[in-house]
């Protein structure tokens, strides 16, 4: 390996790279367009549902019973005086569920039984409807709590409330339980396969369509010097994107970060040496850039979109896509940053990880350098 050969062939890369604005638009402006699509589009947060309330039982305990889901920032109320009322509404879509306190619910309640109040959702939307009925419960453990040392009747509503036992939740590494607090960071992976395929996919693709390959073949130089220039120079551009791009989480965004910035920055480069790889692989056996483009975008990004556990749970997926995901990089990608961000540097997570994508960058390496053609040398 000639040091001066690959020296001058990714000197000349670099400026490839700064007179062609092409790459700079993948390396920094594509990044930015899709942050802020996660950061602002993505959201799986839902902070106010608009609900019903129907009181049939109309007394003071069921008037406190309102009061406290009024006074709960969850939930939106509307007070309605039939259960038509409420449906029609619900089907109307100005809410998303209503609450039925049936007319013997005080009676039951102070006698000690167990009353019980109808909660109905529109199914329509599972996830917004999982949020109604989680939301209308705590406002019901809420009214509990307050009203358990009152009086002895009280207290024989749950066995909770008998023994006075105070539930306190408390919510570790994401306390507010902002969902952009883990997209952000998750989307990394997808922004970094994006960059690492699309950009260097177009690379060698470019060179045959320009015409320049056949100049450099002319020079000598061996298919290892080539490659090496190749994946140096694109290296260094995409670092510069990973560091762009955690610039504008972090400082922009406000996502707190816990983590090293040094392993953040080793286990964000493993990751991405195994994208362009990807990339150089798609781009040696396509010499078309249309072709080479779209070939990374469906084998890289979709994968990575889908079966990285950054939109859909990895647990829920049926076995063979969960066995799938054993060979995604992205799967791993994810799983360092969100627990550098979120939890701090967890050894063990980022050892296994690592391990991993280390493995996929090297496999990709000897891959590209096998099917690159031999004249190069």
């Amino acid at each position: 390996m000639r040091q001066d050969i690959v020296f001058a062939l990714v000197n000349k890369e670099l400026k490839q790279i700064i007179r062609d604005f092409s790459s700079i638009l993948i390396a920094f402006i594509l990044p930015l367009i899709l942050l802020f699509l996660f950061g602002f589009g993505i959201n799986f947060d839902t902070n106010t549902v608009k609900i019903g309330v129907i009181l049939e039982d109309k007394t003071p305990l069921t008037v406190e019973i309102l009061d406290t889901m009024r006074h709960s920032r969850f939930l939106d109320i509307t007070v309605f005086q039939t259960r038509k009322n409420a449906e029609n509404t619900m089907l109307a879509g100005k809410i998303r569920g209503f609450a039925v306190v049936p007319n013997n619910f005080s009676r039951e309640y102070l006698a000690g039984k167990n009353p019980e109040i109808q909660v109905i959702t529109d199914g329509s939307e599972p996830n917004t409807a999982k949020f109604v009925s989680a939301y209308i419960l705590g406002a019901l453990e809420t009214f509990k709590s307050i009203n358990s040392t009152k009086s002895p009747a009280y207290s024989n509503y749950s066995n909770f409330a008998r023994g006075k036992i105070l539930i306190t939740q408390r919510f570790w590494y994401n306390p507010s339980l902002k969902s952009t607090y883990f997209v952000l960071p998750g989307s990394l992976a997808i922004i970094m396969t994006m960059i690492g395929t699309v950009l260097t996919a177009l690379v060698i693709a470019r060179e045959w369509e320009r015409g320049t390959m056949e100049a450099l073949l002319t020079t000598g130089m061996s298919k290892g010097e080539f490659l090496l220039a190749k994946y140096i120079s694109y290296f260094l551009l995409s670092m510069a994107s990973i560091l762009f791009c955690f610039f504008m989480i972090v400082f922009v965004f406000r996502v707190p970060f816990y983590g090293s910035f040094a392993a953040f920055m080793f286990v964000s480069a493993l990751f991405m040496l195994g994208a362009l790889g990807f990339g150089f692989f798609v781009s040696t056996i396509s010499k078309d850039q249309f072709i080479a483009s779209q070939i990374a975008g469906v084998v890289g990004f979709m994968p990575a979109m889908m079966l990285s556990g950054l939109i859909y749970e990895i647990n829920s997926m049926p076995a063979f896509l969960r066995f799938l995901t054993l060979f995604i990089p992205a799967r791993y990608y994810v799983s360092s940053i969100s627990s550098l961000f979120l939890s701090g540097t967890i050894v063990r997570t980022l050892v296994l990880n690592s391990l991993f994508l280390g493995g996929f960058a090297l496999l990709m390496f000897i891959i590209v350098y096998k099917v690159t053609p031999a004249r190069y040398e």
